[in-house]
């Protein structure tokens, strides 16, 4: 039998040591985008009879499965399907989602469709940070090789995994963070990146925060050490 693959390891961040520097302010995250779902508790929905009869919903059967609903406050975007599960896109917090979310319901509700709302989840939270320092991504990668990705000739940024969350780093000290249900794992997660592993791995040599020149850099020493 073939051997499954193995699974991309993830490090439990609660494990780690505390940072040798005191008193450090932690820049702050900012939430980018919430994703949720929820169920109208109604299956067949007729899309393209929906969407021929109320022009504010797209319906594409030969692009996609899904209609596309949009309101401005808070602004975001739905896809509904057939079976009557929707995902709503775009807010800047979880109780903007869920606001969202009810909007949506009515707005189907409103056309004289008779769904519900049922089981709401937030299935993923994507944020950003910038630290505002360079960031030795290859030294990383060598302390954290089962936990991290980092392939800078296809792509600059550092991928690494926590047991809860993902990062995205870059050389630049650009951070985005995925994966998250709750806006607290990103707060506890990302402190203890920036405490325990963004400051010791700070480039206080090299103050240039391009990827690419970062990229040649990482060449010539490949290639040095090659001779």
């Amino acid at each position: 039998m073939p051997k499954r693959k193995r699974g991309k390891k993830t490090l439990d961040f609660t494990t780690l040591s505390g940072a040798s520097e005191s008193n450090l302010v932690i820049p702050p995250f900012t939430v980018q985008n919430v994703v949720s779902t929820f169920n109208m508790g109604c299956k067949g929905l007729n899309l393209r009879q929906i969407a021929l009869e109320h022009k504010s919903i797209e319906f594409n059967p030969s692009t996609f499965a899904a209609a596309t609903l949009r309101i401005r406050e808070p602004r975001t975007t739905a896809l509904a399907f057939a079976s009557g599960n929707m995902v709503v896109t775009g807010s800047k917090s979880t109780s903007e989602s869920r606001l969202a979310a009810r909007k949506y319901a009515r707005i189907f509700q409103n056309l004289g469709i008779p769904v519900m709302f049922k089981k709401f989840r937030i299935q993923n939270i994507v944020a950003s940070a910038n630290v505002n320092f360079p960031i030795k991504l290859q030294d990383i990668a060598e302390s954290y090789g089962p936990y991290v990705s980092f392939t800078p000739d296809l792509f600059p940024g550092l991928i690494f995994r926590s047991v809860k969350l993902v990062f995205l780093i870059f050389r630049s000290g650009k951070v985005v963070i995925t994966g998250a249900r709750d806006v607290n794992d990103i707060k506890l997660t990302y402190e203890s990146l920036y405490t325990n592993i963004l400051v010791r791995f700070r480039d206080n040599e090299n103050q240039s925060t391009s990827s690419s020149q970062y990229r040649n850099e990482l060449r010539k020493q490949r290639d040095t050490s090659d001779l």
